[in-house]
């Protein structure tokens, strides 16, 4: 339902109008959210409507406009056929079916359609006919009945009572909240260097329908420079929504803040926050069984009659409060006994910020179809503002990359008896029969190993269609099983082989060009994966869903390899921002005389715990220490401890909870004169999004150049961009490690006031490609060849006399 500012009409179609006046029932995540086969059913519509005679018209155009209780309401909705025959008019209706009845929601459209009939040719009276057919295209069953046009009338006004409280709610967001927008100002008196620039090329993209990526370094305040003009968008009519679509809890609070500031100045839109589902699920069960899900009226109350008590709770929200933050909904949510993963999701219809993780614009099993499908969306006009963006590659691989693992299925084979579980075994009998001949694909690097299990890999650019088949028909075979034994013994284990095969087979429809089949035996175990080489095709694809998109971070370096993975296109813009800091107060030292390469790194222990001391030695304070691994770290830590005894070392450890993380950050206090050292993974949960402003922490020093470990995977990805560009090995290793690194680097000076010293140890920074991949606002760059000039150039700095350095 929208509201046509032009017309002064809500506009609508006629299967909208009638879903939304028969809600009611349960929430089950066991119905398919579409029709298994929308194309046979269309060909079925087709091979119907052509059997009738010379008086049928198929595929009847309908609009009815009315004013009823100073709402006007334009509907639209298309009759399968309108018979004409003897002065008497006949409307039908062709339902799909795989049950024996039509279902409420059928017969409402129907008698729509004969309503508008009768209004448009002012007919006293109309014949119905609803036309049920199985999905084989048998047993067609016709029901018919009569109206009369007041009857008619009456029932129609009935459906407009039902939803005349979200007409209402719609019509106040259009009319009354969004013009609220126009005219407010910047919230803050004066922009920081920087912000006004970013702020004028997002609102040139959005007016322009264009993509912007935009390098903005820390301080500018990237969230408030693109979600203003953002803001403004929609006060003028460009978008209808904004998706600020990020990989972080942090970087949503940030949004939602800034969302506040922007209602505080005047603009009074309505702004949910998105979770997962497993955060906001209330049930005591949980919304899951492994993979499968538990969103089931049968398991949870909660999803019990949602259908009926939604609408209370969704519209005790809209009238309390225009922010939606997660511990809103669930307090809602917990009064009125409904799901708030699902009632966040049915209010976000009524918000014009929708803030949440990537993967409900871009990932293919979980996008919000409510808005982006193609045949079930709502077709707004949107605006994506992508935050963090350098994260959005791998999570986009991530999201179009699948594999399955035969073991996962043997060791459930095994389980099953052969007379007790006779279908299933069958079913996957012989889907391991045609899984295990993948293994004769094999034959790269065949080797046998001493226990008599062999290893290999093969790898295609095209996909395994029969392959992929045998797992559809799989999946379609243990589905029907468990629809028809709700009770197996096995029921939770096979539903999650149902759902890693349709997610596999779900990849497969993406399959172009920008993929790879990767089939590995791995000491007899074996695997195939569906590799996503190259997301630009369908981040480029999930972009076009919005009018215009932003993507901006503060290290998108280089600019023009982010451009191209993230799927721009010739229209495309790109902006890099200088930082709005002195540059001054950060000082960059690069030691080159070690090598922190694999078969250099047992010798150089020694060395990185003196250079870390040298670091530490000018003033007392808070540092953070990044290191390639957890091997290289732990190493490293034990030298350093036996050398400095009296040094504080705080630690991230293998597998911390989110309880010990914040414990390890609470640690770096923010006191004078007391020396702590964190030693860190490259890449982790510490080198970025974590904001330790002032004297919380003062230098880092970052070991290695941050390159991702050698794997099949990055190869394939280095060969692939080989052949694409002649920049493998820099598309696959260099670009992303050496963003890692800036993350890192960019811990330090967080606030204008900040002093901060940046370390990077490894002998390729001075090196080509890296010293064309410094950022711009390291000015201070200086070189150090051992850890006694190291310790002079720190000393130096934190009396002010780093400017006039000069190189070793």
């Amino acid at each position: 339902m929208k509201y046509n500012a032009d017309t002064l009409a809500m506009e609508l179609s006629v299967h909208e109008l009638c879903t939304m006046a028969h809600k009611s029932g349960h929430l089950d995540a066991r119905r398919p959210h579409r029709s298994a086969a929308p194309v046979k059913s269309r060909e079925l519509h087709r091979k119907l409507q052509a059997g009738e005679g010379a008086f049928y018209q198929a595929d009847v155009l309908l609009v009815n406009t009315v004013i009823y209780r100073g709402v006007t309401y334009t509907v639209t909705g298309v009759a399968d056929g309108v018979i004409e025959q003897n002065g008497t008019v006949t409307v039908e209706e062709i339902k799909i079916s795989r049950g024996a009845s039509a279902g409420e929601d059928a017969y409402s459209r129907l008698r729509c359609y004969a309503h508008f009939l009768a209004e448009a040719r002012h007919l006293a009276r109309v014949r119905l006919r609803m036309r049920v057919c199985d999905r084989q295209g048998e047993g067609v069953r016709d029901s018919y009945s009569e109206m009369s046009a007041a009857d008619l009338r009456d029932f129609y006004c009935g459906l407009l009572d039902r939803i005349e409280p979200h007409a209402r709610f719609e019509l106040l967001r259009r009319t009354e909240l969004i013009s609220t927008v126009t005219d407010i100002s910047f919230p803050y008196p004066s922009p920081r260097e920087g912000q006004t620039e970013l702020a004028e090329s997002t609102f040139r993209a959005i007016r322009k329908g264009e993509r912007l990526f935009a390098e903005a370094p820390t301080g500018i305040g990237k969230t408030m420079s693109t979600l203003y003009p953002a803001v403004k968008s929609v006060g003028e009519g460009l978008c209808d929504r904004i998706f600020y679509l990020t990989a972080k809890a942090s970087t949503r609070r940030e949004a939602y803040a800034a969302a506040g500031k922007l209602f505080e100045k005047g603009a009074k839109l309505r702004t949910v926050m998105l979770y997962a589902k497993e955060q906001m699920c209330l049930c005591e069960a949980g919304c899951r069984r492994g993979s499968v899900s538990n969103c089931d009226p049968d398991a949870c109350p909660y999803a019990r009659g949602y259908y009926d008590r939604v609408d209370g709770a969704m519209f005790e929200l809209l009238s309390r409060q225009n922010g939606f933050p997660r511990h809103i909904l669930l307090e809602v949510a917990r009064k009125h006994r409904v799901c708030p993963y699902e009632l966040s999701l049915d209010l976000s219809r009524y918000c014009e910020i929708i803030i949440c993780d990537y993967n409900y614009a871009f990932d293919p099993a979980v996008y919000l179809r409510r808005y982006f499908d193609a045949e079930e969306g709502e077709r707004g006009k949107y605006v994506f503002l992508v935050d963090e963006a350098h994260n959005l590659p791998d999570r986009a691989r991530s999201m179009y990359s699948a594999t399955l693992s035969a073991p996962r299925f043997e060791e459930l084979y095994a389980r099953l008896d052969a007379i007790e579980d006779r279908e299933p075994e069958e079913i996957m009998g012989g889907f391991l029969l045609a899984f295990r001949r993948l293994a004769s694909l094999c034959t790269e690097q065949r080797v046998k190993h001493e226990d008599g299990s062999e290893s290999g890999y093969y790898i295609n650019r095209a996909p395994l269609r029969d392959f992929i088949d045998r797992a559809d028909l799989t999946r379609r075979r243990l589905d029907s099983f468990l629809k028809s034994h709700p009770l197996h013994r096995y029921e939770s284990e096979l539903g999650e082989l149902s759902s890693m095969l349709r997610r596999f087979c779900g990849i497969g429809e993406y399959y172009d060009e920008h993929f790879l089949t990767y089939v590995e035996l791995k000491c007899g175990e074996l695997s195939v994966q569906l590799f996503c080489l190259d997301p630009s095709g369908v981040l480029n694809t999930c972009s076009a869903r919005a009018v215009a998109a932003v993507f901006f971070s503060a290290t998108l370096t280089p600019l023009d390899y982010f451009a191209e993975i993230l799927g721009g296109d010739r229209r495309s813009r790109t902006v890099t921002l200088t930082s709005p800091y002195d540059p001054e107060n950060l000082g960059v030292t690069v030691v080159t005389s070690v090598s922190t390469r694999m078969e250099s790194r047992a010798v150089s222990y020694r060395r990185i715990a003196t250079l870390i001391a040298a670091t530490v030695s000018a003033k007392a304070g808070n540092y953070l220490v990044y290191f390639p691994s957890y091997d290289y770290l732990e190493s490293v830590l034990e030298r350093f401890r036996e050398r400095y005894p009296r040094v504080k070392c705080i630690v991230q450890e293998r597998h911390m909870t989110q309880v010990q993380r914040e414990a390890f950050l609470d640690r770096f206090k923010e006191d004078e004169g007391h020396l702590r050292v964190g030693f860190c993974v490259l890449g982790g949960s510490f080198s970025e999004g974590v904001d330790l402003p002032g004297n919380r922490l003062i230098g880092v020093v970052v070991v290695g150049v941050g390159i991702p470990g050698l794997s099949n995977e990055r190869n394939i990805l280095r060969d692939y961009y080989e052949n694409k560009c002649e920049r493998g090995y820099d598309y696959a290793y260099t670009f992303p490690g050496m963003n890692r690194v800036l993350q890192a680097a960019g811990r330090v000076i967080r606030r204008e006031e900040d002093r901060g010293i940046v370390v990077l140890i490894d002998d390729r920074y001075g090196e080509e490609p890296y010293l064309h991949l410094y950022p711009s606002h390291w000015q201070n760059i200086c070189v150090a060849g051992d850890a006694k000039s190291l310790a002079r150039r720190m000393q130096l700095f934190w009396q002010g006399g780093a400017p006039q350095l000069k190189k070793d």
